[in-house]
């Protein structure tokens, strides 16, 4: 059992609800997927269970069975009983532990993992947190303070612990423009207007969250664009609205959009844009879909294999 005694901003998140945007239902999930993937890994884990979505710190938890934890993401300088914790690591509190997430160093959104993962009544096929619909997770909502979220004893209480990976913080991955696909829209924009797209170092708004990541700058105004139909959006999918302040579509998004859609930011830099915080600065530099596909998957043959590494520690 982990008992919150305070809570941040912090909710129940796994790899999402799949396959019901069709019925007006969203994904949700892990801003952070990879990180969610690599607290879970870290652990010997399957891939969806349930991890501790912790946002900018402020969460305070008490440990309450001795178990197998692991923390990814952002780094919120996290303490057990006032010692420093290292990220991206199996780590194993003991029973009275208290384990604090202070002001992040680096990043927003930290991922703390069990072995086994917590323990969560499955909702269409998944534990996220919808929280505009009161879905899933912890009773639909996030967590508060008192909250009590159950898992499992260890399966390896005598476990050595002679670790190391080669796997780095999966939070911070590159640095640089964000690369995006260029969408349908995006020649609805004419060449200047697309150059001062490109050429503007966009700074995230403080009215971001997990829904949408908004720029503070505009575009010049744009005439009138031809009528348009909703359709459905993605993560990363970077919609124009008419005040010309673009919004970057997150883990929350609606299910459909009526805005122009002027690209979607590649899968690769997906965890980067799950770690922006307020008043992060951003660029966008266009690459094509192949492009795209063969970075992700170069980075998921390194992480595959770096998988197959953890696994056979956990069971040797």
């Amino acid at each position: 059992m982990i008992v919150f005694e305070t809570a941040g901003i912090s909710s129940l998140q796994d790899l999402g609800r799949r396959g019901f945007q069709n019925q007006g239902i969203g994904q949700c999930g892990a801003m952070d997927r990879l990180a969610a993937r690599v607290a879970n890994d870290l652990l010997g884990n399957a891939d969806n269970a349930a991890v501790i979505e912790i946002t900018l710190g402020g969460a305070r938890l008490r440990i309450e069975q001795t178990q197998w934890f692991a923390i990814t993401g952002a780094d919120l300088q996290a303490e057990a009983d006032g010692l420093p914790v290292e990220l991206c690591r199996p780590i194993r509190l003991e029973a009275g532990t208290m384990l604090h997430f202070k002001q992040p160093r680096q990043g927003c959104r930290a991922y703390l993992s069990v072995q086994d993962g917590f323990r969560a009544e499955s909702v269409l096929g998944s534990a996220a947190t919808d929280i505009r619909a009161g879905l899933g997770g912890y009773h639909g909502r996030a967590f508060q303070r008192g909250d009590r979220l159950a898992y499992s004893p260890s399966r390896y209480p005598d476990k050595a612990v002679r670790w190391h990976t080669s796997w780095a913080n999966p939070a911070f991955p590159e640095t640089g423009p964000l690369p995006f696909i260029p969408g349908s829209h995006w020649s609805w924009l004419d060449e200047p207007r697309q150059e001062q797209f490109l050429d503007t170092e966009w700074q995230l708004s403080r009215h971001s969250d997990r829904m949408g990541l908004r720029l503070e700058q505009g575009l010049s105004p744009e005439q009138p664009w031809p009528v348009l139909l909703s359709s459905g959006v993605a993560f990363g999918s970077i919609q124009l609205p008419p005040d010309g302040h673009p919004i970057i579509l997150a883990a929350d998004r609606q299910t459909t959009g009526g805005y122009p859609l002027l690209g979607t930011v590649a899968g690769i830099a997906h965890s980067r844009l799950a770690q922006c915080r307020p008043g992060d600065r951003l660029r966008f530099v266009p690459v094509s879909a192949a492009e795209a596909v063969t970075q992700w998957r170069r980075r998921e043959t390194h992480y595959r294999q770096w998988r197959q590494h953890m696994a056979q520690w956990w069971h040797t």
